[in-house]
């Protein structure tokens, strides 16, 4: 089973607008249009069996309704191959009673993005946010690193992550973007052997300029084949799962750059699958 543990939709009638705004945020070309139906389209294409889905929540009126829209997503995943986290905001007055939800309606995890949330990760908000969801077993996936369309600060640094690690010490924690995008060097060194897991999404190959935008040749790489193995390497294939931020990469040319990294056949279906898996319970 290939799963990729990161990506995002919006519901058609907005997805149009949202997708040009952002990819003229991030100057990044989008590898699909961003619906439901759209990653379906690309799952096809690439051989995805399950992709996850993970709302962003920049405000905290969304909290609850994206929290509904997920399990309604839920309940007819197995048929469509979208599994939706939840999601929280810093912000949110009733964050334990609102995990408690998302943990009865059998949402497996919360998806949190400080960058856009305007909080740094080891924030007080933050923490008490991370220790009730370890608390009910949900699993906590986390934008690391820079963010292609914010930059100036560093929301989530390794700093930030080991803070929370010493006050919180999560077991279901994922750090987005190998652990933190245009940072692999500092992950590498500072978050081996620490008990965490990390997706690759959107930190492999190139980074395409969105029509009208011109990116340096500085700015448009992600790690090469040599950079991605020795990370993943340092941290670990039991503790990498595929992703491809889709729509922001593409589901097949993500996969074929996994695939031809020289990866055993056994690490290659634990990156690909076995790993995100396991720590789903499907």
């Amino acid at each position: 089973m290939i799963i990729d543990f990161h990506t995002h939709t919006f519901p058609a009638k907005i997805a149009g607008n949202v997708l040009l705004h952002l990819q003229h945020k991030s100057r990044s070309k989008p590898f699909t249009d961003a619906t439901n139906d759209g990653l379906r389209r690309s799952m096809d294409a690439a051989g995805v069996d399950v992709s996850i889905l993970l709302p962003v929540m920049t405000n905290t009126g969304q909290v609850p309704k994206l929290n509904d829209a997920a399990a309604r997503t839920n309940e007819h995943w197995r048929e469509t191959g979208l599994l939706s986290f939840g999601g929280m905001h810093p912000d949110t007055s009733d964050y334990r009673e609102e995990l408690a939800r998302i943990h009865a309606m059998g949402i497996p995890g919360i998806k949190l993005h400080p960058a856009y949330q305007g909080a740094d990760f080891d924030d007080i908000r933050y923490l008490r946010i991370i220790d009730r969801a370890a608390e009910l077993g949900l699993i906590v996936l986390t934008h690391a690193g820079w963010d292609i369309g914010i930059p100036g600060h560093n929301y989530c640094s390794t700093v930030h992550v080991r803070h929370v690690m010493r006050e919180v010490g999560p077991d279901k924690l994922v750090l987005a973007h190998m652990g933190g995008w245009w940072d692999w060097e500092t992950v590498g060194t500072e978050l081996s052997g620490l008990p965490i897991y990390f997706d690759t999404a959107f930190s492999t190959g190139d980074i395409l300029p969105a029509p009208g935008t011109q990116r340096t040749p500085e700015e448009s790489h992600n790690m090469n084949r040599e950079q991605f193995t020795k990370l993943v390497r340092q941290l670990g294939t039991d503790r990498i799962l595929f992703a491809t931020d889709c729509p922001w990469s593409g589901q097949s040319e993500s996969l074929q750059f996994v695939q031809d990294c020289g990866f055993s056949e056994q690490e290659l279906a634990d990156i690909l699958g076995n790993n995100a898996q396991k720590l789903l319970g499907i």
